[in-house]
């Protein structure tokens, strides 16, 4: 609460206090009021002796001037035996109150008095309201909580745990098929072409490599060699169509070990992007010789 706000509060709490000390006056004039209560105090200064008949006397004259807007110094002076001390004490402050200038029986002048402080500029930002930024927080909010809310009742329903059941199965699926999608591209990709021209049978690829490799170009010449050896090992065209890899397909000869050296030179020039040299394409090319067309050897 910033300090203007406070010092409002105050205001309208001292100037409350002042009505309620005037609401049973509002028939009487301040003069007649303020009379009733020195005639009480008066009395109560002398009671003569007797205190009871003091009391009676100050009570009706006060209730007389005021109505019932002294509550607390009427029970005083009307309790037996009546208190006539504090009742004393209490009508001194009355008295020396309804003659200050803050003093008003009047609840009309009383409200004006209240208008007059919140009207001005200081106090203009208490009937604002919210600012927009703090409405559409607000608001924000209270949508969440409805979705929230929402939300909660649907899965405490039968159909609620039936559509999440459904969301899950779902989602399932779909990660199925985008692995299943990734380990056909990375086969795809295992099974590199020889080169850039057309397809030819499986024993024209051995062929290709030896011109490749005569040329000096090792990388063409290895991939030419692997795809002659897959073909060999797993039918025409099963370098284009099977969904096996490289490496899948050299597990179906006698003896996979023997085809480690090409299958080691063609997997560096496919997926490590570094071609053989020499030494290592005559390794793989002596590994692939036992499936060159008989009578065919290298050039």
């Amino acid at each position: 609460m910033t300090v203007w706000r406070r010092a409002a509060l105050l205001a309208v709490l001292a100037v409350s206090l002042a009505v309620a000390a005037g609401d049973g006056a509002s028939a009487a004039d301040q003069a007649a009021y303020a009379d009733s209560v020195d005639r009480a105090l008066a009395i109560l200064r002398d009671p003569g002796g007797d205190d009871r008949a003091a009391a009676s006397r100050a009570a009706d004259i006060l209730e007389a001037g005021t109505g019932q807007s002294q509550r607390e110094i009427l029970s005083d002076l009307r309790r037996s035996p009546p208190d006539v001390a504090d009742a004393r004490v209490r009508l001194a402050a009355l008295a020396a109150a309804d003659r200050a200038p803050a003093f008003t029986p009047e609840p009309s002048r009383a409200r004006r008095a209240v208008s007059d402080i919140l009207a001005q500029p200081r106090y203009a930002g208490l009937g604002q309201g919210p600012s927009l930024t703090d409405r559409i927080r607000d608001a924000l909010l209270r949508l969440l909580v409805r979705v929230l809310s929402a939300i909660g009742s649907l899965l405490a329903s039968g159909a609620g745990i039936a559509v999440f059941a459904a969301a899950a199965a779902g989602l399932v699926l779909v990660g199925l098929v985008v692995a299943r999608s990734a380990r056909w591209r990375g086969r795809r990709e295992a099974r590199v072409a020889a080169g850039g021209g057309e397809d030819e049978p499986g024993d024209d690829r051995f062929a290709r490599a030896d011109r490749l490799a005569a040329g000096g170009d090792l990388d063409g010449a290895i991939r030419a060699l692997a795809g002659a050896v897959a073909e060999a090992l797993g039918g025409d065209r099963a370098w284009e169509v099977s969904p096996l890899t490289v490496r899948e397909l050299f597990a179906n000869a006698g003896d996979p070990g023997a085809l480690r050296p090409l299958l080691v030179a063609f997997e560096a020039a496919v997926y490590g992007q570094r071609p053989p040299d020499p030494e290592t394409y005559r390794r793989a090319d002596a590994a692939a010789a036992p499936f060159r067309p008989a009578g065919r050897v290298a050039a």
